[in-house]
C-alpha cells in the first residue's frame, strides 16, 4: 500500500469484503519503510473488525509487513497524519492501533510467505497497488516461486503499480496469471459521495483521510478498488478481459462501469456486520 487516497479506498473495500465474509484478509504489506503508513493500515484493520474509536487496541490484528530498506520514515504525510493524530476524549489516539515502533511490524516477505503457506492450493488472490518490492522478495526466496505458483490463483495489479520500477521484472518472473486494472477502465469514486457513503460511523478514518488528502481530485481514481472487486467477485461479470493468459487486462463498457461503481459503493457504504459469529471458509 502507498500513501495515495486511491489505496486508502481500496484497503477499505478489502476490509469491507473481509467483514462481510466474502473474503479473508491474510496480510497487509507496505512497500516503503514508513512507520506511519503501517500504523494507518493497522488501525484500518482494527476499525473494520469492530474496535471502536476511543477504545484501547485489542491484541494483534492481521500481520502488517513493512519494507525494511533504508531509514524508517517517521513523519506522516498530511492525509495519514490527520487520522493518526485525531484524539479521543481522554487525549489518547481516537482510532485504536497497535503499531508504534519498528518492532511492532513484521518482515513483509515473511508475512506474504506465511499467509500463502496457510492457504489451500490455488485459493489465494494477491492484489498489488504499489511497488512490487515485497513480491519480488517472495520470488527470491528458496521455493518462493513454487509457493506463488501453487497457492495464488491470480495476481491482480492496479495501475499505477504496473508503471512502478521493478514491475517488468515481477511480470516476467511471476509463475501464474496476472490481471491488470489500468487507466483505461476510467473508473472514479465521486469525492462528494465520501462523507455520505461512509456516514455509517460518526468517526471514520476514510473520511478523515479524504478531508486532508492533498492530491485527491473531485473524483478519486478507482482502479485499485476495481482490482479488489475483481479479486473478490471475479465470476460476477462486472468486467470483461482482454489479452491472453497469463497476462490480461480488465475492461468495462459504460454499462459495466455503472454496475462496478454501484457494487463498490454498496460494499463500502454498508456498516460491517457485528463480529463474533463463526467465519466462513
Amino acid at each position: 500500500m502507498e500513501d495515495g487516497f486511491e489505496q486508502v479506498l481500496a484497503l477499505a473495500l478489502v476490509l469491507a469484503c473481509d467483514a462481510r465474509r466474502e473474503a479473508r484478509l491474510g496480510s497487509v504489506s507496505v512497500s516503503r519503510n514508513s512507520l506511519p503508513t503501517a500504523a494507518f493500515c493497522d488501525l484500518m484493520v482494527r476499525f473494520y473488525r469492530g474496535e471502536r474509536p476511543g477504545a484501547p487496541p485489542r491484541g494483534a490484528s492481521v500481520p502488517i509487513g513493512m519494507l525494511g530498506d533504508g531509514p524508517v520514515i517517521v513523519r506522516a504525510p498530511p492525509m495519514i497524519a490527520s487520522v493518526l493524530d485525531r484524539r479521543g476524549p481522554d487525549g489518547g489516539p481516537l482510532y485504536p492501533r497497535g503499531i508504534e515502533r519498528l518492532n511492532d511490524t513484521a518482515d513483509p516477505v515473511a508475512v506474504v510467505r506465511n499467509a500463502l503457506t496457510a492457504q489451500p492450493d490455488r485459493n489465494a488472490v494477491v492484489v498489488l497497488a504499489g511497488p512490487p518490492d515485497n513480491l519480488l522478495g517472495l520470488l527470491a526466496l528458496p521455493g518462493g516461486g513454487r509457493l506463488a505458483r501453487d497457492k495464488v490463483r491470480t495476481l491482480v495489479v492496479a495501475s499505477p503499480a504496473e508503471h512502478a520500477p521493478g514491475f517488468a521484472r515481477l511480470r516476467d518472473a511471476w509463475p501464474g496469471s496476472v490481471v491488470l486494472a489500468g487507466d483505461e477502465l476510467d473508473l472514479r469514486y465521486p469525492g462528494a459521495a465520501i462523507e455520505r457513503d461512509f456516514a455509517w460511523a460518526p468517526d471514520h478514518p476514510v473520511v478523515d483521510a479524504h478531508r486532508s488528502a492533498t492530491t485527491t481530485p473531485d473524483a478519486a481514481p478507482a482502479r485499485a478498488m476495481a482490482a479488489v472487486l475483481y479479486a473478490v467477485r471475479s465470476d460476477e461479470g462486472y468486467f470483461g478481459l482482454s489479452g491472453r493468459p497469463p497476462e490480461r487486462r480488465l475492461t468495462a463498457d459504460a454499462g459495466q462501469r455503472g454496475r462496478v461503481m454501484q457494487a463498490i459503493r454498496e460494499l463500502v457504504g454498508a456498516p460491517p456486520p457485528e463480529r463474533g459469529r463463526g467465519r466462513g471458509p
